[in-house]
């Protein structure tokens, strides 16, 4: 199939159905399928708690819960804020070796997709605005109950659309599932 970029940014809070529209994508393209998570277990492992606290937060506070919803969303964004250098020098190398990809995770920040101001790059983030929508993605993919998971993915998931309207940066709901990926292909 024919496209018009040669790098897809999709971007979305956990739960919300990113990984779900990202492999069909990938197949219907024939282009590499990129997963942001990579690197921030890459980096969990090479890294310590001193030197990149942001990404072993969750492993040197295991209180973390009582500090509320706002503060693990601020969490993420802190990952995301870490990821950033690395992940635009990634966009840029294969945007320099002719290489498509498209790039997933929960921790790609609006501002990253808006630094790429390349006709060749697109982005869009997925957002489920249902919080009960993303519990219960949360049970059919891993068979339990995440109640508070499912908080924090709902409250990231509004800011990061927020953001996306600060920045220009188109935003897709994935329900009607059946209609999702001809949405975004027409989207481009």
């Amino acid at each position: 199939m024919d496209r018009n970029w040669d790098i897809l940014i999709i971007g979305g809070a956990s739960g919300a159905g990113k990984t779900s529209i990202s492999r069909p994508l990938s197949k219907l393209y024939g282009v590499d399928l990129v997963r942001v998570d990579d690197f921030q277990i890459l980096l969990e492992k090479m890294t310590t708690p001193e030197s990149c606290p942001a990404i072993h937060y969750w492993d040197t506070h295991p209180n973390w819960r009582e500090e509320g919803i706002d503060a693990a969303v601020n969490r993420l964004i802190d990952v995301g804020q870490v990821l950033m250098a690395g992940l635009t020098a990634v966009i840029n190398d294969h945007i320099e070796e002719n290489i498509p990809m498209i790039l997933e995770g929960d921790f790609i920040l609006p501002q990253l997709s808006a630094s790429f101001n390349h006709s060749r790059v697109k982005s869009i983030f997925v957002h489920e605005p249902s919080k009960e929508q993303i519990l219960q993605n949360y049970l059919a993919r891993e068979g339990a109950f995440q109640q508070h998971r499912a908080d924090i993915s709902h409250a990231y998931g509004n800011w990061l659309a927020e953001n996306c309207a600060k920045y220009g940066i188109q935003v897709i709901e994935p329900r009607p599932w059946d209609s999702v990926l001809v949405r975004i292909i027409e989207s481009f």
